[in-house]
């Protein structure tokens, strides 16, 4: 049986890890680890702490830690009334012009399969580079793919409905052999980067940055250092969407004026 670590066993861990990924572990919040350790080390049947370390010095568990330890998303177009407000207020705001679009930290392909059929539906998916980040080569690889889980496919598609769009769900995603697959030219312009944002951004300057419901997981520390990182990048009069649950943190929000408080978009 896999164990639990402790807190203790946290702290030994996180400095090692952020050392081998170069990722900044420790001011996650603390009942954030515990929970994610927890459910990390069952996935992964440890028994033993001492053994996860070793492994992870030795580089054989990094990918699958990477791969378990960020929560995914878990159906897409989760808060429709945001989709709709990017749909028919944000994206009008650059009248059809090349947008540069950025998901800092992707961990699943519920944010960005969203994204990019609200893009195909104002005929904007042609024009528009979307960077995304992720450490996860596994997370990648699952995206491109183009599968979407069966599981999720019900929640999704009641969130697909309160979009009040004129097309179907089944427009844009194939059901065969008992597996759900987008159309993977909708991810032609789609940049990959395989790497932690902290480490690595994207090419050029962005429009709109999507990084909702990720910062509920991190301390105060963490969230500012996310923040300033995220604000290399964004041009003046670009936008950043957080979750609903969100907000700027205290040091950074005179950097920002709130452009939409019921969906939490700021614009730079």
């Amino acid at each position: 049986m896999a164990v639990a670590p402790t807190l203790n066993d946290i702290r030994v861990i996180a400095p090692i890890l952020e050392d081998k990924l170069k990722l900044d572990i420790y001011n996650f919040a603390l009942s954030f680890l515990r929970r994610r350790f927890a459910y990390v080390f069952k996935q992964l049947n440890i028994k033993n702490v001492s053994y996860f370390i070793d492994e992870i010095k030795k580089g054989n568990l990094v990918s699958d830690f990477l791969y378990h330890f960020n929560v995914s998303d878990t159906e897409m177009f989760r808060d429709p009334s945001f989709w709709r407000t990017l749909r028919n207020k944000l994206l009008p705001l650059f009248n059809g012009s090349n947008i540069n679009i950025w998901l800092p930290e992707v961990v699943s392909i519920h944010e960005l399969f969203s994204l990019l059929v609200i893009l195909r539906e104002v005929d904007l998916l042609e024009s528009v580079n979307i960077y995304c980040n992720s450490p996860s080569k596994n997370i990648i690889k699952e995206i491109q793919d183009g599968k979407v889980p069966l599981k999720t496919i019900e929640v999704s598609k009641q969130n697909f409905k309160r979009l009040e769009l004129h097309s179907h769900f089944e427009d844009y995603f194939l059901e065969e052999d008992n597996t759900i697959t987008i159309n993977k030219e909708f991810l032609k312009n789609v940049i990959f980067i395989n790497n932690s944002y902290f480490n690595e951004g994207p090419g050029n300057e962005i429009d709109i940055t999507l990084f909702r419901n990720r910062m509920i997981y991190y301390n105060s520390k963490l969230q500012t250092k996310a923040e300033n990182e995220i604000f290399k990048y964004i041009k003046k009069g670009g936008f950043l969407a957080l979750g609903i649950r969100e907000n700027i943190s205290k040091t950074n929000s005179m950097l920002l004026e709130t452009h939409d408080k019921n969906e939490q978009i700021f614009k730079v």
